[in-house]
């Protein structure tokens, strides 16, 4: 009898004690989670910025900035100029197709990914070489974002120069 009633009184206290304890559980597990998006974002975040640098340092190849300049002053490309800077665009397309996926799986937030898409828009202004590589290379893309670049093409379609 004594036997029985520690039994009982074992289980009211496991009783009273579990409710709490799968309570924190829940809570801790929930804090975790947000701590480890937290840190998912920030690893992003980080890709995404070194992959941005090394597109732009790559941009600084004397090849490229030849060409980067004959374009400004409007002269006539040199063959592997041209090649080059299509190749250029096509890994910076390719770099900005990989962020909207980030953003698309929730790892950028809006306002990241608005700042990121006028950038993405000012790749067109004046340039009908990069303009080109798109309509030449959009059919490889996600078509959401060809969706997207499209209209930022559109938004800045009079910025386009004339060939000469």
């Amino acid at each position: 009898m004594d036997y029985e009633y520690w039994i009982d009184l074992a289980s009211q206290i496991i009783n009273i004690i579990t409710g709490p304890a799968v309570i924190f559980s829940v809570w801790f597990l929930v804090a975790q989670i947000q701590t480890q998006i937290k840190v998912g974002k920030a690893a992003s975040r980080q890709s995404i910025a070194e992959a941005h640098q090394e597109v732009t340092l790559a941009g600084l190849d004397p090849l490229l900035m030849k060409a980067k300049k004959k374009l400004i002053m409007n002269e006539k490309l040199e063959i592997e100029e041209e090649v080059g800077l299509r190749i250029h665009m096509t890994a910076i397309l390719r770099a900005r197709e990989n962020h909207f996926y980030q953003y698309q799986m929730g790892m950028l937030d809006d306002e990241e990914w608005k700042t990121m898409r006028k950038a993405l828009g000012t790749l067109f202004m004046g340039n009908k070489l990069n303009l080109d590589v798109w309509n030449k290379s959009k059919s490889t893309f996600n078509p959401e974002f060809v969706k997207i670049v499209q209209e930022e093409i559109e938004l800045r379609k009079d910025t386009f120069k004339d060939d000469k």
